[in-house]
């Protein structure tokens, strides 16, 4: 399982992901710009920890890719959050097996335009 998390990090670093406006530098947004990845990994890993249910979830359009932490809390509740570096927590209304209806929520509440290709949980 730690394998497949060192070879999707590796594969979005080349790939990327979406980037916002940056919010001190061009330097800092080249340096961190790619990192949506490794931070839900590294969030889920962390939820997952703690007895959270959570998945890492890859969200594409024709534009760009963007990995999110994707959570069921508190547990035993039937409520799913998504979390990313930019957005932090958002509640989610979605089925929570279902990537795509995840997708399209997570790009509805953060008023993206642009229209879902596919999505993926990368860790099942």
């Amino acid at each position: 399982m730690g394998r497949l998390f060192i070879l999707l990090f590796l594969c979005f670093l080349l790939l990327g992901c979406v980037t916002h406006p940056p919010l001190v530098s061009n330097k800092l947004q080249f340096k961190y710009g790619n990192d949506c990845l490794p931070q839900a990994i590294i969030m889920t890993q962390s939820l997952k920890e703690k007895g959270i249910d959570a998945n890492v979830l890859g969200i594409y359009t024709d534009k760009w890719g963007h990995a999110i932490c994707v959570y069921m809390y508190p547990p035993g509740q039937n409520k799913l959050w998504g979390w990313d570096r930019f957005w932090k927590s958002m509640r989610l209304r979605a089925w929570k097996n279902d990537p795509e209806s995840i997708a399209k929520e997570w790009l509805r509440v953060t008023l993206s335009e642009d229209k879902l290709q596919y999505a993926m949980f990368h860790d099942k």
